[in-house]
């Protein structure tokens, strides 16, 4: 009798396990039509909850001037064409700048690129939890489709990223260039059939890499320059030399009937003979 009732006990909290694991895996769905309404508004508001948590957080350990600041360039990052590769420097740099309001502060390297990379992470989430309802959003959803119409095209001059999948998802997170963040790589991970969750992953490596690469780059720049202007003041117009070489070659590339990658690599599409 004892041995019956420790059986039933034991099979009962196996049940319960079971359960719980599979209460987890409902969560984690991604496909709309398996959803219950309950796991759509949980999947709705679990981004939402970590992007209070994180700011909660960032409340209580930072003092206000600098919780300001970083809470103002967090919010500028959301609207385009402002991306990583501007705001990450404006908010290392810009307050040192004659000019600036008071209350505008230098922001520590690390603490911007892991601030920055948090939106584009939590971002990601969101979008593979809730896509196609983030297309209705107005802001976003116009942005979306604006993105989704070019994907094709996107991914035609970018073969490398569905031949690389995983490697290069990150690559497109990790380049600052318009709609190469979050929104971007949720859109071509779709587009060639990647699990939502290697996406993420993809986002998560790609946005950290990108913004810790981004502000100590910078954060550099900025110590050569108070250091010896001069320096400096090359090293910017040589920085910006090979940046507009890259833009105008890209451009070129863009409305070209070439691969990206061929293109960027002086290729032709004239054929040896």
């Amino acid at each position: 009798m004892e041995e019956k009732r420790k059986r039933l006990a034991r099979e009962t909290i196996e049940d319960k396990i079971t359960l719980k694991i599979d209460e987890a895996k409902d969560i984690l769905e991604t496909a709309p039509e398996k959803k219950s309404r309950g796991i759509m508004l949980a999947q709705f508001f679990i981004p939402w909850g970590i992007a209070l948590v994180e700011i909660s957080m960032l409340f209580l350990f930072l003092d206000w001037d600098t919780f300001r600041t970083l809470g103002f360039w967090m919010t500028i990052y959301f609207f385009p064409p402002l991306g990583k590769e501007s705001v990450i420097p404006a908010a290392i740099g810009l307050s040192e700048v004659s000019g600036m309001p008071g209350w505008l502060v230098s922001i520590d390297p690390l603490l911007i690129a892991l601030a920055i990379a948090s939106i584009d992470i939590i971002v990601g989430l969101f979008l593979i939890w809730n896509f196609d309802f983030a297309k209705k959003i107005p802001i976003l959803g116009k942005f979306i489709k604006r993105l989704e119409s070019k994907g094709g095209a996107l991914l035609a001059k970018n073969k490398y990223i569905e031949a690389l999948s995983f490697v290069g998802v990150t690559l497109f997170v990790i380049v600052p260039f318009q709609g190469s963040g979050a929104v971007g790589a949720s859109i071509i991970g779709r587009a060639i059939g990647m699990n939502p969750y290697k996406v993420w992953a993809a986002i998560i490596l790609g946005a950290v890499s990108g913004c810790l690469m981004i502000a100590y780059a910078f954060n550099t720049f900025k110590v050569i320059f108070k250091a010896n202007w001069i320096v400096g003041l090359v090293l910017l117009v040589i920085i910006i030399a090979v940046v507009a070489v890259y833009l105008i070659r890209r451009r070129r590339c863009a409305q070209s009937d070439m691969d990206m990658k061929e293109c960027m690599e002086g290729k032709t599409n004239e054929t040896e003979e």
